[in-house]
């Protein structure tokens, strides 16, 4: 069934006149903003209008299918272009306007979209400069800006114009498409819902791609189908036990998979999605408590920050009834601190890579079980999922054997859109896991997450595969490291560790933390520094071979973030040089220091 129809169009039959949608759109005026607040009835109805659009100007080019992009940010157009492309039974492809305009390019190219939808106040200029194929480009807002003007080599048009555009590519033998509003009876909504459905009964695979960063330097298109992305809503369902009373948040941006977590848990159930401003994403507190929202999702690094600024303060929360954490590792003493600024509500840590439609593992924090790792377990698989501890194509079961995660159910997707190579290398098919026990042939997909069984058989996230580095002839994994030095004090929020290999050929370990006893340079001078560095090293000695003890520690109030929350890794490296002694302080030791003997 297509997501559309399984989620948002049940939705609008059973709760018309629910909130489905709210936003607050910047107006570029300081201190303010324009709230958009929209029922089922009127986003199904936009999203009927605007998808008739696109139908017809897909439609044209004689493709049952076509990826259609929509580029933007948190607009309220985003939300509703994302349901006028799929009653189309086209696949979305969001853009995220953070991005450089030459990666977004080459995204548009390996896709072939003919089609771009903008959302209000963007200006793709850059982007549209650097497309060389013909675009048809409608864009969203209800002003006129002066890049929609130009004389480019793409036609461009405003919504509300695009009726006239319609009219006069239609064929005079074509049935007129319905342009106009809906009605709001009831009669007329109810036959409308089964208009929009006999539109979908037509074959269509993929409901979404995403693109995440390739090891070639090229954006890598992963392509969700509609079959992935309902079973995976199914299992949501039996999770966490969403109602249409509820207030959910939509914390991700829409290029990264938990968006549609986000989005399509809600809709499902007839609740009401509230977008957070991108200005309050890092500090979510105030949005929560102001609308009294009951469901939560974000990454670990947003209780990092707020752990240090010290806001994770008890019973802060208590309308909050489900609160989910995803994205990268969840440290075990900041999701305890949320369950207690958040105490009415569940908390569970969840996992699942995009190739695996957005969760496949979960684990749920309970009084009842003591975590003794320092990150969250990611649990076990969903019911109708697998995930097993492979090592050299020997399956894993006893404790605390490091092994690589496999996944396998019906949420695997087919592939990397359009490169045989990578889908060949990542999804493989095993007959025999066991020397003695021949099974029947699964295919997983090959995570490159390295893990391990718990005492209660819950698996612990350690680290990537790719993740690992030699030091004199020994193999390191970062997140052992990282692990350690979170474990050295409550005060460090962060950690991450990385290597750099200088002109001589060493290579140096790098840890680069955040911590509270920085923030105020006032009451920690460099003195108090380099003690507490002093006492990390001492501390990595004590539970790491030499070896692995960091070159360098690297002490900041806050580590730079990507769009998508996490840290940014490649910032730091690149900065490393030219940061700040306000904003880092560092010790670096020789080789020999740093590795005794």
């Amino acid at each position: 069934m297509n997501l559309y129809q399984a989620s948002f169009l049940n939705a609008v039959r059973q709760f018309p006149d629910n909130t489905a949608l709210y936003t607050e759109d910047s107006n570029g005026k300081a201190n303010s903003a324009q709230v958009k607040k929209f029922t089922y009835r009127m986003l199904f109805e936009l999203s009927q209008r605007w998808g008739n659009y696109i139908a017809h100007l897909t439609n044209k080019h004689n493709k049952e299918q076509q990826p259609v992009a929509i580029y933007g940010g948190r607009q309220w157009q985003m939300y509703a272009g994302i349901l006028a492309i799929l009653s189309t039974n086209n696949a979305y492809v969001p853009l995220n306007n953070k991005q450089p305009a030459n990666r977004i390019s080459k995204v548009l190219s390996q896709i072939d979209s003919q089609v771009l939808l903008v959302a209000e106040n963007e200006d793709p200029s850059e982007l549209l400069q650097l497309t060389e194929s013909s675009l048809l480009v409608i864009y969203l807002g209800a002003d006129t800006p002066l890049w929609l003007t130009k004389n480019w080599h793409h036609q461009c048009f405003n919504i509300d114009e695009i009726d006239v555009a319609v009219a006069a590519t239609m064929c005079s033998s074509s049935t007129p498409i319905p342009l106009s509003t809906l009605a709001n009876s009831s009669t007329l909504l109810s036959e409308q819902l089964n208009d929009a459905d006999f539109k979908l009964n037509t074959t269509n695979q993929y409901a979404y791609i995403l693109f995440t960063s390739g090891s070639s330097g090229a954006p890598k298109g992963i392509a969700v189908s509609h079959e992935n992305i309902v079973s995976h809503l199914g299992r949501l369902d039996e999770l966490l036990h969403l109602t249409a009373t509820d207030k959910v948040s939509q914390f991700f941006e829409l290029s990264f998979d938990l968006s549609v977590h986000d989005m399509f848990s809600c809709w499902s159930k007839g609740a009401a999605l509230y977008v957070i401003p991108s200005e309050q994403l890092m500090c979510p507190i105030a949005f929560i408590k102001q609308h009294q929202l009951t469901v939560f999702s974000g990454v670990a690094s947003v209780l990092s920050f707020m752990d240090r600024l010290s806001l994770l303060k008890l019973q802060q929360l208590p309308h909050l009834r489900v609160s989910c954490f995803g994205g990268e590792k969840l440290l075990t003493n900041q999701a305890l601190k949320w369950q207690r600024c958040a105490h009415n509500s569940r908390v569970i840590n969840i996992y699942g890579p995009t190739e695996c439609t957005i969760t496949v593992t979960y684990y749920e924090l309970s009084d009842s079980q003591t975590i003794k790792s320092a990150s969250v377990p990611i649990g076990k698989a969903l019911p109708g999922l697998s995930a097993i501890l492979v090592t050299d194509n020997k399956k894993i079961t006893s404790a605390n054997t490091l092994a690589e995660l496999y996944l396998a159910g019906d949420q695997l997707v087919d592939g990397y859109f359009q490169d045989a190579e990578k889908t060949q290398q990542a999804f493989i098919t095993l007959t025999t896991l066991n020397s003695n026990v021949a099974e029947a042939s699964i295919r997983y997909y090959r995570t490159g997450d390295i893990v391990y069984y718990d005492e209660q058989q819950n698996i612990v996230f350690h680290g990537r595969n790719d993740h690992q580095f030699k030091i004199s002839g020994h193999r390191v994994e970062a997140a052992e490291i990282e692990d350690a030095i979170v474990n050295f004090s409550n005060d460090i929020t962060w950690c991450v560790v990385s290597t750099q290999t200088e002109i001589a050929g060493n290579t140096k370990i790098m840890a680069f933390i955040e911590t509270a006893l920085i923030s105020n340079p006032a009451q920690h001078s460099d003195d108090s520094n380099q003690q507490m560095i002093s006492q990390l090293r001492k501390h990595c000695l004590q539970h790491l071979p030499a070896y692995m003890v960091p070159d360098e520690f690297n002490l900041y109030a806050c580590l730079p973030r990507n769009i998508s929350g996490k840290v940014d890794i490649k910032a730091l490296l690149n900065n490393d040089e030219q940061a700040s002694a306000t904003n880092k302080t560092s010790n670096q030791l020789s080789p020999k220091e740093a590795t005794p003997c």
